[in-house]
């Protein structure tokens, strides 16, 4: 009967060395990772104009309902 250590040892190695190949890939991939293109930037002005008017609105609410 055969031993079933070399092979154990043979799938260790392989593991390792594929883990090992796979890291080296992702941190090559990462350093030519290109930078995001930027994003048209948000209308802040917009934004705080609809919270206004929803407030005017919530007090106008209130104000009926007393």
């Amino acid at each position: 009967m055969e031993s079933i250590e070399p092979k154990i040892v043979a799938a260790i190695a392989g593991a390792i060395t594929a883990y090992t190949e796979e890291t080296a890939l992702w941190s090559v991939s990462e350093k030519k990772k290109e930078a995001l293109p930027a994003v048209e930037p948000i209308n802040l002005w917009g934004i705080a104009g609809r919270q206004d008017l929803m407030l005017q609105r919530r007090l106008w609410q209130l104000r009926l309902c007393k």
